[in-house]
């Protein structure tokens, strides 16, 4: 099974605030659905509920420790090491900070957006290291009348 996490991420590594993102970035959106289309996603419950919403046309999986925790059309797991058991051919990691920090170490693909500005918010991406990843490529965007900020997608692979 192939691990994938997909994230957004400020220039100084934070991914949110109060259970947003801090930015809107239409080709961002675009690429993540384009991305995780007919595939599986796994996230954090603290992650589905920022949604709102299952995201339709991909299997849903979230990660949650309460017990008591259902939503219809969604799978749920109590730890990442259920994660092991799953028979799909690759999964995307989606969130939140808590489950990228417990997958980072696992994953085998990268799919970043980084943001080319400083944020603050309370929850940041681990820090890539880069003696296990390298940069397999990197496509710089200026910012335009519907992106505030210049950005980059950036793929990287674990070494």
């Amino acid at each position: 099974m192939i691990i994938i996490i997909i994230a957004s991420v400020s220039k100084n590594g934070f991914i949110g605030k109060n259970n947003k993102l801090m930015w809107h970035l239409p080709n961002d959106l675009k690429r993540f659905k384009t991305l995780t289309i007919g595939e599986t996603i796994v996230m954090g419950r603290k992650t589905f509920n920022s949604i709102g919403k299952i995201l339709p046309n991909r299997e849903n999986i979230i990660l949650t420790k309460n017990a008591n925790f259902f939503k219809k059309k969604v799978k749920t797991i109590s730890s990442i090491k259920e994660m092991s058991f799953f028979t799909y051919e690759k999964i995307f990691i989606i969130g939140g900070e808590e489950v990228y920090k417990s997958t980072i170490n696992k994953a085998d693909i990268i799919e970043l957006t980084l943001v080319h500005q400083r944020f603050y918010g309370d929850a940041k991406f681990p820090i890539i290291d880069k003696k296990k990843w390298r940069k397999i490529h990197e496509f710089f965007y200026n910012k335009d009348e519907n992106h505030l900020y210049d950005y980059s997608f950036i793929r990287f692979e674990k070494k």
